[in-house]
């Protein structure tokens, strides 16, 4: 874990036109920036429970209160990677 940094999240961006798909960038773990057109950013923590794939949203990039940064992200990560080592869904 750990490929992203601070400064590539902040410079991330996603220059397609609207409607386009947005880019993801791993940083490991099934964590992954998310980087809309417009270059809105968010986190996501893709992760497959009982041979389902799943993706499930962690708020959007940025410092606290509003946002998450990197490292927050990451705590978010290994406590929901907790749950589901016990079998338990996070969405649910």
């Amino acid at each position: 874990m750990g490929n992203l940094t601070a400064a590539a999240v902040r410079a991330a961006k996603n220059d397609a036109p609207k409607g386009s798909r947005p880019i993801r960038v791993g940083d490991g773990n099934g964590l992954y920036l998310q980087v809309a057109p417009g270059s809105t950013k968010s986190w996501l923590l893709r992760y497959t429970l009982r041979g389902k794939a799943r993706e499930m949203g962690l708020g959007p990039v940025g410092e606290s209160p509003a946002g998450v940064p990197l490292a927050k992200a990451r705590i978010l990560v290994g406590e929901a990677r907790a749950l589901l080592r016990d079998g338990r869904d996070t969405l649910v």
